[in-house]
């Protein structure tokens, strides 16, 4: 059996269950997009060009139809923060690679700022396939650099399932080296992550500036709307403890709408240099982020990390998303980490 047939083969087993439901892939790439949808309701979509620097899961739903992912910068909901705008719904790049920051790029962005960052930019629509219970979509981009070379090319295999109140976003993604060595230096920005929801934010985070759903930008917000607390695979708590410390995973439990729910993010213990670095905060950024170091600890070394000419690595993640009851995460986390190394 092909690769990739297997790890659609072994990721759709894995999710089954008895409320499992139909996962669709409605191609608008008219639109710049691929919808996926759990029973003809909207799950998350494929994003990318336009004002998508980089490919991007946007947004991210809830079962029930309720936000995970904040909508600013290009929808306008009550209580969105309206800061860091280049994170956008779920994505992945990085602050450093050969010096060029392809992280912090965005329409906000001066002309100036802009010609030492770069783009991700999607390139092809590689494949899409369904089961009743999963679905795949392949694709590819280039990492271009302000004067348009191409630095990595990457190719992603994103997996899609559902089961009750249960959801899946596995994304498997090669990086490789395009014209010459690259260097990802050491960073606090990176690498695979997403921008949660209000509601999933730190009641610490209450007086910032924020939108409303007519776009009137004002200060503070009622601090009950503000649910999230954070921990991860170490025992750690909130943004103070988690921040910058390695772990397998990092999750965020609180109410969204009417639903009380958990999202947590996981590495695969085969990702280069796991356990990865949390790049955790209270305002709303869920990431891991294995390139960083002596920003996340002074009393270390600075990391440069050095992709030979034509080689590739490999990072594999998770989203979850299920209700706030679910048991335990490291159970989760032993099933992902059982089922990729498997289908590698």
């Amino acid at each position: 059996m092909k690769r990739s047939a297997l790890l659609f083969v072994t990721f759709a087993i894995a999710a089954t269950g008895a409320i499992a439901q139909t996962v669709k892939l409605v191609d608008r790439s008219s639109e710049n997009r691929i919808d996926v949808t759990v029973d003809d309701r909207l799950f998350t979509s494929y994003r990318w060009g336009g004002d998508f620097y980089r490919p991007a899961l946007y947004p991210i739903l809830t079962p029930a139809g309720h936000f995970i992912t904040r909508g600013f910068p290009f929808e306008t909901r009550d209580g969105d923060t309206v800061d860091h705008p280049h994170q956008v719904g779920c994505w992945l790049a990085y602050a450093n690679v050969d010096g060029i920051d392809f992280w912090n790029s965005s329409k906000f962005r001066t002309a100036k700022e802009m010609e030492k960052m770069g783009r991700v930019v999607h390139k092809k629509l590689v494949s899409k396939r369904t089961s009743r219970r999963a679905a795949e979509l392949v694709t590819e981009a280039d990492w271009v650099k302000p004067n348009g070379q191409v630095v990595l090319t990457e190719r992603t295999r994103y997996f899609f399932s559902a089961n009750g109140a249960e959801r899946w976003i596995d994304r498997d993604t090669t990086l490789t080296a395009a014209g010459g060595d690259v260097t990802f230096g050491d960073n606090k920005d990176g690498f695979f992550g997403l921008h949660l929801a209000s509601e999933l934010e730190q009641a610490d985070q209450a007086d910032v500036k924020v939108t409303s759903v007519t776009g009137v930008v004002s200060t503070g917000r009622p601090p009950g709307l503000l649910s999230g607390k954070f921990w991860n695979s170490e025992g750690r708590v909130a943004e103070k403890e988690i921040w910058g410390t390695r772990g397998s995973w990092a999750a965020v439990s609180g109410q969204v709408g009417s639903e009380n729910v958990t999202v947590s993010i996981l590495d695969h213990p085969l990702n280069p240099l796991s356990p990865t670095r949390m790049m955790v905060r209270g305002y709303g950024l869920f990431a891991l982020n294995p390139f960083g170091q002596k920003q996340f600890d002074a009393s270390l070394e600075e990391r440069k990390f050095v992709l030979a000419k034509g080689k590739s690595l490999r990072f594999r993640y998770r989203v979850l998303v299920i209700p706030s009851a679910k048991a335990s995460i490291d159970d989760e986390y032993r099933a992902f980490a059982r089922q990729a190394s498997k289908a590698k």
